[in-house]
């Protein structure tokens, strides 16, 4: 097991110089402190925080008799209904572990994510929930000295950090494998991004969108049909832009008898728009998301839904962290696929 003493012969610093870096001391110099945070990565070494906080070096409450410590989490929007629904999840599942829960809003953006991650850091927080990042993460241990961090739905290669993940890839495909055996066969993709050239392209990226258009294309070529042909309508992952996208291309749209959402924020948006267009939903066009936020079994008409167990995803993600924080041995990462299902309702 790499030790701080370890990370120091390689800096050539003592180990209590590297303690003081890792903990965010700032009275190294920067470019000694730089030092030691490549030292750090290059052995992979992580700062164990559990003794940190046993020493009260960040604030802690009582409730019930229970001595609270802290987690954060980084989470890209809060005024959308999946992220504040995995957030109050992550941060009950967190209570229950002992843990009270820092939540911030990176809005996908380097430059806040850069800034919370020092601000967590900083406040002394045991470790670190981490969702959608601009950043690599290599960047993101660097940033948080090292600290216990756990990526929600984010599958880049790399070798150190947990994750766990949405089932992206297997819940598009069985989207539209469901849409198909209900007798649609002209069904159209809301959602891509209109980062490149050809919406179609699947293989740059392993971020979401890309691995749930990845799905859909082995749906769809295993159903025989051409994934090039296929309608894809670009748009932001919200209603209001999902809404305008469907004004917006209302001739494409017209083409389609099936509509599958990357999300279900999405689908809100579209049902919301075909209304607009004097289409009706399941009659003229069916319409089906992906995510489960409860929001979709109440709307009229209900969604039709790729359900992911979201509770799985803030229960794991908080469990996987915790073992992080007790245990600072250099374990293989894990990388967890949360669990689905076919919500089937109104829409489609």
């Amino acid at each position: 097991m790499v030790t701080m003493k370890d990370v120091g012969l390689e800096a050539g610093v003592s180990a209590m110089t590297v303690s003081n870096v890792l903990r965010g001391n700032t009275n190294v110099a920067p470019e000694t402190a730089q030092r030691v945070r490549e030292a750090a990565d290059k052995l992979h070494y992580r700062l164990n925080t559990t003794s940190l906080s046993a020493r009260s070096l960040r604030v802690s409450t009582s409730r019930h008799g229970r001595n609270f410590s802290t987690i954060g989490l980084a989470i890209f929007e809060l005024d959308r209904p999946y992220p504040s629904q995995l957030a109050s999840l992550i941060s009950q599942a967190a209570e229950k572990r002992g843990y009270q829960t820092v939540v911030q809003e990176t809005r996908i953006n380097a430059d806040n994510e850069r800034s919370i991650i020092e601000r967590v850091s900083n406040q002394f927080c045991d470790g670190l929930i981490f969702s959608s990042s601009r950043l690599s993460a290599a960047e993101i241990e660097q940033l948080s000295n090292h600290r216990p961090t756990v990526l929600l739905d984010d599958d880049r290669p790399q070798q150190d950090l947990d994750t766990i993940l949405t089932p992206s890839e297997a819940g598009a495909q069985a989207a539209i494998e469901y849409l198909w055996h209900t007798g649609k066969r002209h069904i159209g993709i809301i959602g891509g991004l209109g980062e490149s050239p050809d919406e179609h392209e699947t293989d740059e990226s392993n971020d979401t969108r890309h691995r749930r258009l990845m799905g859909c294309r082995n749906a769809f070529e295993s159903l025989g049909v051409d994934w090039y042909g296929v309608p894809i309508i670009a748009t932001p992952w919200n209603d209001a832009d999902a809404r305008q996208a469907i004004n917006q291309n209302a001739d494409v749209v017209r083409s389609c008898d099936a509509l599958f959402c990357m999300t279900d924020t999405t689908a809100f948006g579209v049902i919301r728009g075909l209304k607009d267009i004097g289409l009706s939903v399941p009659d003229d066009i069916a319409v089906m998301g992906f995510d489960g936020i409860e929001m979709g079994a109440v709307m009229t008409p209900s969604l039709t839904t790729i359900a992911v167990d979201i509770p799985m995803v803030a229960q794991k993600a908080v469990d996987m962290l915790i073992e992080r924080i007790d245990d600072e041995s250099n374990r293989e990462r894990q990388r967890i696929i949360a669990d689905f299902h076919i919500a089937q309702r109104e829409s489609a």
